[in-house]
């Protein structure tokens, strides 16, 4: 069985190990940064809100 050929390798959010696990791992990736900026505004605001975080995917040789 070949990797990227007969079957993937697919990951949730980056960490700096998925670059180099078999010549990268493909990965669907949160924004960390935007997230962590809208909790704080929650958290200073006190305001219900509702946000859409921005998420990406990463295509390496896994897929």
């Amino acid at each position: 069985m070949n990797p990227s050929k007969d079957v993937g390798f697919l990951s949730y959010n980056e960490t700096p190990m998925t670059k180099f696990i078999y010549k990268g791992i493909s990965v669907v990736s949160t924004d960390f940064k935007a997230l962590g900026l809208k909790a704080a505004e929650f958290i200073t605001k006190g305001e219900t809100m509702q946000h859409y975080v921005p998420t990406e995917l990463i295509l390496r040789q896994s897929l």
